[in-house]
């Protein structure tokens, strides 16, 4: 297990931000992430302070090569889940865990939904994305987990241990995580979910799948997924923080497009910055008490 001060979840352009104002402040912060965010679609950006024109992927790795001149760890990995310790939050990723003492929540707003008709009609109603909130629900009835990667193999691992059986469906999709061999695994594409009131099961290319329950677990755990599985209040799909971008959860902040507000760099660099001041005094009282 890696120690930090502080886990910033998201290397784009919030997360950056933050970790840099973090190590000026002689606090140490490890930066995780999967991709530079939604800045790598934006081909051409020309209302950004000091430029008059910069592509979105040079404005990102440009950060994240001053966070690395700064010694800042930016560790390109997938973070499957959060959960809390006495001593802090246990960030647990594809390939490593760590413990932190404050974490940045950074990934943007973008929440993985299949492709399949019907699915939306189903939120509450047997379709779910968070195992470790609704799987108690589905004590010994057949679950499905739609998913083919790791964070997908994640959630099947909650599953496993609480529903009589797990199908993972891949949706056409080829398996890339390792699931529990107690999972069955099935690769047709999903072409909608049925049912009268709640789930009842989903039409598949070659038939029926009679289920109780649909898990969504697509590519890696968004914002919201990540939040929700730690109770921090979401609304309209945002996270809800304070001024000081911290979240119902003491410790556990978040900054950009995850949370309310225009979704622009300007302002995610900006949040970045509030943020990073108050992680750096959230560690440094965390410090005072240890040392009492």
């Amino acid at each position: 297990m890696i120690k930090t001060d502080a886990l910033v979840i998201g290397k784009g352009p919030a997360g950056i931000q933050a970790s840099i104002y973090m190590k000026r402040g002689n606090i140490n912060p490890i930066v995780i992430g999967k991709g530079i965010g939604a800045s790598e679609q934006a081909r051409i950006i020309d209302n950004y302070y000091g430029f008059e024109t910069i592509g979105g992927p040079e404005l990102v790795l440009r950060g994240i090569a001053q966070a690395e001149a700064l010694d800042i760890p930016v560790v390109s990995d997938e973070v499957l889940s959060i959960t809390y310790d006495t001593e802090g939050f246990i960030v647990k990723t594809t390939t490593e865990t760590y413990l932190a003492l404050t974490v940045l929540i950074a990934t943007g707003s973008h929440r993985n939904i299949p492709r399949v008709k019907k699915i939306r009609n189903y939120g509450g109603k047997g379709v779910s994305y968070c195992a470790v909130c609704d799987g108690f629900f589905y004590r010994k009835k057949t679950v499905a987990v739609i998913g083919s990667a790791d964070y997908a193999a994640s959630e099947a691992a909650e599953l496993v241990e609480i529903a009589e059986k797990v199908v993972i469906l891949t949706n056409g999709e080829p398996v890339t995580g390792t699931f529990d061999p107690r999972c069955e695994i099935v690769t047709d594409k999903v072409i909608s979910v049925y049912g009268e009131g709640k789930v009842q099961g989903v039409e598949l290319e070659t038939g029926n799948l009679e289920l109780d329950g649909i898990f969504v677990a697509i590519g890696s755990a968004s914002s919201t997924d990540l939040a929700t599985k730690m109770g921090i209040e979401v609304q309209n799909g945002r996270l809800i923080v304070n001024e000081e971008m911290e979240t119902n959860i003491p410790g556990i902040y978040a900054a950009g497009d995850c949370i309310p507000g225009v979704q622009q760099i300007a302002k995610a660099v900006s949040d970045g910055c509030i943020a990073g001041y108050a992680m750096i005094a959230a560690v440094r009282a965390k410090r005072r008490e240890a040392n009492k």
